[in-house]
C-alpha cells in the first residue's frame, strides 16, 4: 500500500488527536483513509474520468451520452408525421416576434427533394451532420441511415470528440414516405410519428393516441395539439412522387 505523508497545521493536528481520543478511529492514518474514501464517494465518477470521457462507468453508464440527451430535452420540440401523400416536419417558427430579424427558421432543413431533417438540441451539432450528408449520393434510406449512424458513432467512440448533442427526425420519400428518429447515441428507429425536444417524453404517449395516417393538409390540428395552440409553425414536407 502506498504511503502518504502530509504536514498539518498545529490546530488541525490537535483536532485530529481529539477525534482519535474519542475512540472513533485507532490512529491518524485510519482517520485520513476514511476521509479520502468519503471524499471519493462524494464526487463519484468524476475522479475516475467517467464524467469527462466517453468510457463506461462501473455501473455501465456513459455520462457524456446522458448529457447529450439532456441537451436535446432542452431543445425546441419538433414533430414528424408519415402521411398518405408524403411526410411532414413541423416546429415553432422563430422568425416571429422577438426573432423577426431571422431570415430562415433553423429547426428544419431540406437535404434534397426526397429528404428533410428536423432537429433539436445543439444546432451546430445537427448542422454538422446535415453538412456531411448534403454532398453524398443518398438515393436510399439505407444509405442515409448508415451515413448518420457512422457519424454519431464516431463522435461517441473517439476520445478526442464528444457525443453529438442533437436528435434528428429524418423524413424521406423514395418509394414511400418514411420517418426515422435519431438519438444522440446513434440509435435510429423508424416510426410513423415522432417528437423530439423539450417535453417530448410527456407528449409521446399523446401523439401515439392521436396519430392517424392522413393527408399532409389535414395534419394542422395534430401539430398544434402537440406543439401548442396559437403559435406560428415552420413546416417542411417531402411528397410522394416528388
Amino acid at each position: 500500500m502506498a504511503e502518504l505523508r502530509v504536514i498539518l497545521p498545529d490546530e488541525v493536528d490537535r483536532y485530529l488527536e481529539s477525534v482519535i481520543k474519542s475512540g472513533m478511529f485507532g490512529n491518524k492514518a485510519e482517520l485520513a483513509r476514511a476521509a479520502i474514501v468519503h471524499f471519493l464517494n462524494t464526487i463519484g465518477p468524476i475522479s475516475k474520468g467517467y464524467d469527462t470521457e466517453t468510457s463506461f462507468s462501473p455501473d455501465g453508464r456513459i455520462f457524456q451520452l446522458e448529457y447529450a440527451r439532456e441537451s436535446v430535452q432542452r431543445g425546441r420540440p419538433v414533430i414528424g408525421l408519415v402521411c398518405s401523400d408524403g411526410a411532414v416536419l413541423a416546429t415553432e417558427n422563430l422568425s416571429e416576434g422577438a426573432d423577426s430579424l431571422l431570415v430562415a427558421n433553423p429547426g428544419i432543413r431540406r437535404i434534397s427533394d426526397n429528404i428533410a431533417i428536423g432537429y433539436s438540441g445543439l444546432a451546430v451539432d445537427a448542422m454538422m451532420v446535415m453538412d456531411h450528408l448534403k454532398p453524398l449520393d443518398l438515393k436510399t434510406e439505407e444509405k442515409i441511415i448508415t451515413a448518420i449512424r457512422e457519424m454519431y458513432w464516431n463522435n461517441t467512440l473517439r476520445r478526442d470528440t464528444r457525443p453529438l448533442g442533437a436528435s434528428l427526425l429524418v423524413a424521406t420519400c423514395f418509394s414511400r414516405p418514411r420517418l426515422f428518429e435519431v438519438e444522440p447515441g446513434g440509435m435510429i428507429t423508424e416510426c410513423v410519428a415522432g417528437i423530439i425536444g423539450s417535453g417530448s417524453d410527456a407528449s409521446r404517449s399523446s401523439l401515439a393516441a392521436e396519430y392517424k395516417k392522413t393527408a399532409i393538409k389535414n395534419t394542422g390540428k395534430l401539430i398544434s395539439s402537440m406543439l401548442g395552440e396559437g403559435r406560428e409553425y415552420a413546416v417542411e414536407t417531402v411528397l410522394a412522387g416528388g
